[in-house]
């Protein structure tokens, strides 16, 4: 949920308090697993890449968002 007064607040939808942000993360996503990983070794991590998400928790309930980083200008 975003603090109207100052959007660059998160808080949490559950506990209503706010929010710890813990930097920006990158999770990978594409590629393939298992055997295929096992076979193709490096070949088949091609359509891997990396994604960035500012990642935010609730220190009281454990809630966790992930947000898309905003494009810098």
């Amino acid at each position: 949920m975003v603090n109207w007064m100052n959007p660059d607040v998160r808080t949490c939808p559950r506990c209503n308090i706010r929010m710890r942000f813990m930097g920006v993360e990158k999770f990978r996503v594409g590629g393939t697993s298992g055997g295929w990983k096992l076979i193709f070794s490096e070949l088949a991590e091609l359509g891997e890449q990396l994604v960035p998400f500012e990642v935010y928790v609730c220190p009281q309930c454990r809630h966790v968002e992930f947000l898309v980083p905003k494009k810098s200008e």
